[in-house]
């Protein structure tokens, strides 16, 4: 068993410092149960394993925090004992909320639209625009961004073909079949989608039961 856990680990990107016997890994699914709270790491997060659990925070009040999406930037947690202790969302990687995840990405924290071992999310960005022929200082603008998250490793890739490329280097087959089209084709939405689709389904993302 324990030599069946690592071979996991080497395939899916499992934790392999945690590949022990007792540990079970299931591919995850809609509705799995994933454990409420903030994430300090990505590691936390494939662990199922919040470093600060849902009850242990609290809000300005002292209150026991019922909405993190409200209150991120407000946030406490109360130890074993001694006073409670502010949280920096910067220093966090994401959290879970009723089975969803929240990442730590571009302007806040956004929610993983398609989950997977490569999972895909829209982010908001800012970015500064500047004409010296138009305009004498540089004007901040958003925009929405598609993103792509490596389970394997926590990177973060680009909705492009060179970030598609990028992640199915674990798949040699399907590199190999994206890498056949066009790079026209490879850079349509429709491919991207449809090859990212493609990999969760050869490649189920697991997660500790």
């Amino acid at each position: 068993m324990k030599q069946l856990l690592v071979l996991l680990s080497l395939v899916f990107g499992v934790p392999s410092v945690h590949a022990q016997m007792d540990t079970v890994w299931v591919p995850y699914s809609a509705g799995m149960d994933l454990r409420d709270g903030l994430y300090r790491s990505f590691r936390e997060f494939r662990l199922n394993a919040p470093g600060v659990p849902m009850e242990r925070l609290r809000d300005e009040q002292g209150l026991a925090v019922l909405d993190l999406r409200k209150v991120l930037s407000r946030l406490y947690w109360q130890p074993d004992s001694g006073a409670r202790e502010a949280i920096r969302p910067d220093r966090m990687w994401g959290f879970c909320q009723n089975d969803v995840i929240y990442v730590s990405a571009g302007n806040g924290f956004y929610r993983i639209g398609l989950m997977g071992s490569i999972a895909h999310l829209v982010v908001e960005v800012s970015y500064r625009d500047w004409d010296p022929y138009m305009q004498p200082f540089p004007i901040t603008r958003t925009a929405l961004v598609h993103q792509l998250l490596d389970m394997r490793n926590g990177a973060f890739l680009p909705f492009t073909s060179g970030g598609m490329a990028q992640a199915l280097q674990g798949d040699p087959v399907l590199l190999e079949e994206f890498m056949a089209l066009s790079p026209r084709e490879r850079n349509k939405e429709a491919a991207l989608f449809r090859f990212l689709h493609l990999h969760n389904e050869r490649n189920p993302l697991l997660l500790p039961e």
